[in-house]
């Protein structure tokens, strides 16, 4: 039997010490090596990432409670974007997110990451003068909303570049796959749902463009203020019909799978779900009182508004407007469940 070297038996005693952290160290090392894994037996002590996660977040809640639930300010560091990009992934919160308080205090040129809606990571972000890199976003559209402030954002396309203006209380979606920047006309903030998988940065104009533009939607920007100036307000009620409901609502555009759209109602909503995909709601004015039919029962959310909440799919959630609110939302509909029921994870 050939004999083992001093990494094997190394490698062997950290195996038995990880998988039975209370066990006695082996002696039957030679001295030099007994001496690496007595340093290997202090550092079996240390925490799991999960409680390392959990006692960050508590810390952070006590340090700055602003923090705690919004995020720190992100720049390009790589390692910070991972490490908030992996604390949404572990603690999604069934929470209402105020922008101004998210924007509070973040430098230009900066952002936070919010929520993760389907593919995308919604944040907040404050631009200045200069122009962003190039970026383009193969996994999915990006939503950039202006929240003030005025930007031209342009899209390099097959037949060349496409500059879009938009103001303050405005959208533009970037299709799928679309090389884009901004360039301010005016420092400003946005919200912004971005996909994150297979993104891409340059800081040249790059020279890989799409092939074909023809299924490509309209690079245009949507005016909420606009939308919202004329909407009739539906008030709900237990003869409101689906086609009512429907011809209330305003689609203005598509996010992927989601629409996007704005509606102004009053009135006890009845519970839905959304099975294909998680929503996001945008109070653009009044209050909400939401009820989310979670794991561990029912959540209960105000969102005033200015503020934002994703619901995650499958759940059964019902708005109440205090007494109408206006909302954006972005709704994956084609499997939108409904439903009257007291409870409707009981009667479905």
């Amino acid at each position: 039997m050939a004999k083992r070297t001093d990494s094997e038996q190394l490698d062997e005693a950290v195996d038995l010490a990880m998988s039975h952290p209370d066990a006695p160290l082996s002696q039957r090392l030679a001295p030099r090596l007994a001496a690496l894994l007595r340093i290997a037996g202090d550092l079996r002590g240390l925490p799991r990432p999960e409680f390392k996660a959990r006692l960050r977040a508590e810390l952070l809640a006590e340090a700055d409670p602003v923090a705690a639930l919004y995020g720190k300010p992100l720049g390009t560091d790589v390692a910070d974007i991972t490490a908030r990009l992996d604390e949404l992934a572990q603690r999604r919160q069934l929470a209402a997110y105020d922008l101004e308080t998210a924007l509070r205090g973040l430098p230009a040129m900066t952002m936070r990451f919010l929520a993760s809606l389907n593919v995308c990571t919604v944040g907040v972000s404050r631009f200045g003068n200069g122009a962003s890199h190039w970026e383009c976003h193969s996994a999915g559209d990006e939503l950039l909303h202006i929240l003030e402030g005025e930007t031209d954002v342009v899209t390099l396309t097959a037949r060349g570049p496409v500059r879009t203006t938009v103001g303050a209380g405005s959208l533009f979606v970037c299709p799928q796959g679309f090389w884009h920047r901004l360039e301010p006309r005016s420092p400003g903030t946005l919200l912004f749902a971005t996909p994150g998988e297979g993104t891409e940065g340059s800081a040249d104009p790059p020279r890989r463009l799409p092939q074909a533009d023809a299924s490509a939607p309209a690079l245009a920007a949507c005016d909420l203020r606009a939308a919202v100036r004329d909407l009739v307000e539906l008030k709900i009620t237990p003869e409101t019909t689906a086609a009512e409901a429907d011809a209330a609502v305003r689609p203005l555009t598509k996010l992927g799978q989601c629409t996007l759209g704005v509606v102004r109602y009053s009135g006890l909503h009845p519970w839905e779900r959304h099975p294909d995909g998680d929503e996001l709601l945008h109070v653009l004015d009044g209050a909400v009182d939401l009820t989310i039919l979670g794991d561990e029962g029912p959540v209960h959310a105000t969102l005033p508004a200015g503020s934002i909440f994703v619901c995650p799919r499958g759940l059964w959630h019902r708005p109440l407007p205090r007494p109408a609110a206006t909302l954006l939302f972005a709704t994956p509909g084609a499997t939108t469940e409904a439903s009257f029921a007291e409870d409707p994870r009981r009667d479905a």
